[in-house]
């Protein structure tokens, strides 16, 4: 007896995949196979279901299955034995894996990354000082300090300023009433 093979039209594999409410990118992903290639099988008026990519996506929609080589592919899993498939999706698991990881490694150098300070200096110019790692300042221009966070590191802080202020006032006040001669030379 000559062994059956199963063969379906696109628009069914399409259908069965919409009924398991599957992507294309979702049984591309489970099957090991690219997207495109999802979209190939749909696309074409009959596709067999005896091997390749096809067979895989029948084994994952529950399609009825080629008695040799899906059977044959079962009992090797059953043994133990991995399919290539299996080792496509470990690799291409593995390179997910390892993008994930050039995307940390990039993050953490962005992290690390100290750019020239750039803020205005009292003479006018630009700080040429290099930035903390991942801040935009450097150390003198606020890019150390983060500033109080409790309410007696607040207090102190405010009162600091109180007192600069007080000075600086003062310092204004004398400065701004006229002195004559006399006084200018008479200091101690």
């Amino acid at each position: 007896m000559a062994e059956r093979h199963y063969s379906i039209t696109g628009a069914d594999l399409r259908a069965h995949r919409n009924a398991a409410k599957l992507t294309q990118a979702d049984l591309a992903s489970r099957a090991g196979v690219t997207r495109d290639t999802v979209q190939y099988w749909e696309a074409k008026e009959r596709v067999p279901l005896r091997f390749g990519a096809p067979a895989v996506m029948a084994e994952i929609l529950g399609l009825p299955k080629n008695a040799g080589f899906l059977d044959i592919l079962a009992r090797a899993r059953a043994w133990g034995v991995s399919d290539p498939w299996q080792a496509k999706l470990d690799a291409q698991a593995e390179a997910k894996a390892e993008r994930f990881s050039m995307t940390e490694r990039l993050a953490k150098r962005l992290a690390r990354l100290r750019v020239s300070c750039g803020a205005k200096t009292r003479a006018g110019g630009e700080c040429q000082n290099k930035s903390e790692p991942g801040k935009r300042r450097c150390k003198f221009h606020g890019g150390k300090s983060t500033g109080a966070k409790t309410p007696e590191g607040k207090a102190r802080i405010a009162e600091a300023q109180r007192r600069r202020w007080e000075c600086f006032r003062a310092r204004k006040a004398r400065l701004a009433t006229p002195r004559t001669v006399l006084e200018a030379n008479s200091r101690p």
